[in-house]
């Protein structure tokens, strides 16, 4: 993860705008204070974030966990409950 301070973001916006899009890395932005940090991540990267969080809020992380578990090999696609989900 690449730190760089609030004055060379506001030189590169655009640059460090493309970087974390191509890279999917986040930069943190710091300044000398400690209440003047922020990260910067793609939208892409923000939309998945908070589609895990309401993934995981709602219960279906869990579901997917347990069938990741089950070595039967087999789900029978008739039997989920997809209004549960």
């Amino acid at each position: 993860m690449e730190i760089i301070t609030p004055t060379k973001a506001r030189e590169n916006f655009y640059n460090i705008l493309k970087e974390v899009n191509e890279s999917h890395s986040p930069i943190v932005i710091s300044g000398s204070k400690s209440n003047s940090e922020a990260v910067l991540i793609s939208k892409e990267d923000w939309d998945s974030i908070n589609e895990t969080l309401y993934l995981e809020n709602n219960g279906v992380l869990n579901v997917v966990r347990e069938r990741m578990e089950d070595n039967s090999g087999w789900t029978d696609i008739d039997d989920i409950n997809w209004d549960e989900l």
